[in-house]
């Protein structure tokens, strides 16, 4: 038997319920120092694609501490990680004052079977 695509959504929905931020990294494995997380609320997943959610509505980051090269992202609960780091498709190279934008749903995760839980 298989699970139907209402429901797996739904379980997808309540493993990102906690989800209040994202956070930036420089190297894919920690958190940067250079730039706060930002407030995010997600999309629901949904019955045509239930193994994905997404930013809902465009996002802008605080401003950058110093200069840095922002390469991964992911969603966090403030800032305990709750998903994989997740690579940028460029690199945001931000000055001192930088902000990185994103546009509505562009930052998408979603169930991969084959890929722990973070610590």
């Amino acid at each position: 038997m298989s699970w139907t695509t209402a429901r797996i959504a739904a379980g997808h929905d309540v493993m990102a319920t906690n989800v209040t931020h994202v956070i930036w990294s420089e190297n894919g494995s920690s958190e940067s120092a250079n730039v706060a997380g930002t407030a995010v609320t997600l999309k629901s997943a949904t019955n045509a694609d239930p193994s994905v959610v997404s930013n809902d509505g465009a996002l802008e980051s605080a401003a950058a501490i110093s200069g840095c090269t922002i390469t991964h992202w992911g969603f966090a609960a403030t800032s305990t990680l709750q998903t994989t780091w997740n690579e940028l498709d460029d690199p945001a190279v931000l000055l001192a004052g930088g902000k990185i934008t994103v546009a509505d749903g562009a930052l998408k995760e979603n169930i991969d079977q084959t890929t722990s839980a973070p610590a």
